[in-house]
């Protein structure tokens, strides 16, 4: 990683508006470029930054809905070059809608990425609908929060988390959340099973890293060995054995729960939505999945700007993101703030789970931010 000094300012073309940037949030997404994870379709070197609000300094001839000077925010699509931990960049205008004047560049940059990974989730690939029953099996405690409070609004929808939450409880959001389960400490699909009422969980939001160990994945060691064997008899194990059957053999991981586990506590017609891209399911998950006419769906939330062919769509989540900041019905964990200049450092160190709350990076001395 390294931080360049007085790169010539880039030129927008006839579609395009250049975004002179005040905050530029990282979020997993950074990180998972930069380790080379996309590399058959990012090219490196490369800037980072995929969510940021700022200002617009120059528009292109054909742009008619944005002016200099206009407040605006943007996530950037993956395959840019050029992303926002820089002074500027570059973007097509119809990738980009107003910041409300009221919202907070660090707010409105922080939330663009989590809140599309959610409105994605559960309005796209889920339907949520009231009196769900929903599991988050998630480390990212920026992620599980912006989750809640869009949760929050559904009417007697109940929430179980699955995480080694370390002693957080989420009393704020009151009872709709109905447990916190550890599953190194406790069998999750008994927890399930006794708060659904033996019915199991309607949807799953399953948000971790690929080598973090919800859902599993090859080369688990010893825990996934394990998992494939379909003689494996649970009618004889006692409390302690299922949960350690539960539990993945690399014990560093955050929150190491099966895959058969997670299919285990789905109901019937449940879903699983996974964001990890690794993710392989063996014959004997497969049936358990088809036995219960369930389904599995995959996360990836720069689908929106891949393909152009739900753009109203996209535009009107992110239109719904700023309005709730407006309102203050949603609000992003923010850890820190930082300066563009100690940024190599912060990606250094960046992790694809941030556990505390995003990272905000100041850009062009944080106005207005």
């Amino acid at each position: 990683v390294r931080y360049i000094k007085d790169m010539k300012v880039p030129v927008c073309s006839a579609h395009e508006i250049r975004i002179k940037v005040r905050v530029c949030a990282l979020d997993g997404l950074d990180k998972k470029v930069l380790r080379g994870e996309f590399s058959s379709f990012v090219a490196l070197p490369l800037t980072p930054g995929y969510q940021v609000s700022g200002v617009v300094d120059q528009t292109g001839s054909s742009v008619r809905n944005f002016t200099k000077g206009d407040a605006v925010v943007a996530i950037i699509p993956l395959d840019t070059r050029y992303g926002g931990l820089g002074s500027y960049v570059i973007v097509n205008h119809i990738n980009a809608i107003k910041k409300p004047e009221s919202v907070e560049h660090v707010d409105a940059a922080a939330i663009l990425l989590d809140g599309l990974r959610i409105y994605h989730s559960l309005h796209y690939l889920a339907s949520i609908k009231p009196s769900h029953f929903v599991g988050i099996a998630c480390e990212d405690l920026a992620l599980t929060h912006v989750a809640l409070q869009v949760l929050k609004a559904i009417k007697d929808v109940k929430v179980i988390i699955i995480s080694k939450s370390g002693g957080y409880t989420y009393k704020e959001y009151g009872s709709f959340i109905v447990r916190v389960v550890d599953p190194s400490m406790e069998s999750t699909v008994d927890c399930v099973m006794q708060e659904t009422g033996g019915l199991g969980l309607d949807l799953i939001l399953d948000f971790r890293d690929n080598d973090q160990g919800f859902g599993g994945t090859v080369g688990d060691g010893k825990g996934d060995k394990a998992e494939t064997d379909p003689q494996d008899d649970r009618k004889h194990l006692d409390h302690r054995e299922k949960i350690e059957e539960e539990v993945v053999g690399r014990m560093d991981t955050p929150c190491p729960v099966k895959k058969s586990v997670i299919i285990r506590c789905l109901a019937v017609h449940g879903r699983w939505i996974t964001s990890n891209t690794h993710l392989q399911l063996h014959p004997h998950e497969s049936l358990q999945l088809a036995m219960r006419s369930a389904s599995l769906c995959f996360l990836f939330e720069q689908t929106w700007l891949l393909s152009p062919k739900q753009q109203g769509k996209y535009l009107h989540i992110l239109e719904d993101l700023m309005q709730g900041l407006k309102k203050k019905v949603l609000k992003p964990l923010v850890a820190k703030r930082i300066k563009l200049e100690e940024v190599r450092s912060a990606l250094k160190h960046l992790r694809v789970s941030s556990g505390g709350g995003k990272i905000a990076v100041l850009v062009n001395n944080g106005d207005e931010a």
